[in-house]
């Protein structure tokens, strides 16, 4: 197996622990039994334990947003928007919702896992602020600063999906996205259907 196949395989192991018990209770030990590897082969592929949890942030987190890219291209904006905001919010506690919060805690005490971590925040406005241009291209939207009302937007909604996962449904989800998308109207000068 060559370097890069195995540190796949170790952070593939290391992203099935994180996903199933969270950042904060998966130990090298734990990591190593699950891979079928020795400590010592954890690390000589990985600095340390902060490298190998943010590598293996860094690959989730691409994961997920090539996840929610792919079916908004090519999509009006309008339905682009509203895609993007329903997977931002969660209507129900699965493991990958639990690692985004996860790692934010661990980001208030590793100052490289913050790095990455506002990094991909920032991918994640940029994806939203490109659906907004292209309204604002297409003339369904209103807006002198895409970039401003991405991070508003943005900002809004990861708000109600940390309150979400407290208490996912798709009820509450649905509800949260109707109060998004009512704030997005707002901003970018939209009619909404029920409006």
């Amino acid at each position: 197996m060559s370097r890069t196949e195995r540190k796949d395989q170790i952070i593939a192991a290391a992203l099935e622990l994180f996903r199933s018990k969270g950042f904060a209770d998966v130990s090298t030990r734990d990591l190593a039994e699950h891979a079928g590897l020795s400590r010592s082969h954890v690390y000589h592929y990985f600095t340390d334990w902060k490298e190998l949890r943010r590598e293996a942030f860094i690959r989730f987190a691409n994961e997920q947003l090539e996840e929610v890219r792919a079916p908004l291209v090519g999509v009006a904006p309008l339905t682009a928007l509203q895609g993007f905001l329903k997977d931002c919010l969660p209507a129900s506690a699965d493991d990958g919702w639990a690692l985004w919060l996860d790692a934010w805690d661990e980001a208030m005490h590793d100052a490289e896992l913050a790095a990455a971590y506002l990094v991909v925040n920032t991918q994640w406005q940029a994806m939203l602020a490109q659906i907004i241009e292209q309204g604002v291209v297409t003339e369904v939207f209103r807006c002198a600063s895409p970039e401003r009302a991405a991070r508003q937007i943005f900002a809004q909604a990861m708000g109600y999906a940390d309150d979400l996962l407290l208490q996912p449904s798709s009820k509450a989800a649905e509800a949260a996205l109707d109060e998004v998308m009512e704030v997005a109207a707002l901003l970018l000068g939209f009619v909404r259907a029920d409006d």
